[in-house]
């Protein structure tokens, strides 16, 4: 369950980009044709911003998630381990 956590991290990251990008352009549409229908302009603007924003947010946390996922990843004990280890060669 917690083995190779950076990957996991990263994966998690992409899904949640995916899923908020999708759910934004949806949820925007949404209001739109809920300011067509009820005659309200306010919805639809608040539609074009949430279509707009919504993936570029979504698209900025993945950024960070995804960036901690990669230092988990490269920070692993496994790999320090083998960074330090001497080389017999150079003795």
């Amino acid at each position: 369950m917690f083995n190779d956590i950076g990957f996991k991290i990263k994966c998690i990251a992409k899904v949640f980009c995916y899923v908020g990008i999708v759910l934004s352009v949806l949820l925007g549409i949404f209001y739109i044709f809920a300011a067509i229908e009820d005659y309200e302009p306010y919805l639809a603007v608040l539609g074009i911003m949430l279509m707009i924003l919504g993936p570029l947010l979504s698209w900025m946390y993945s950024c960070f998630a995804y960036g901690f996922g990669q230092l988990i990843e490269n920070t692993s004990k496994k790999e320090i381990e083998e960074d330090t280890e001497e080389d017999p060669e150079e003795e």
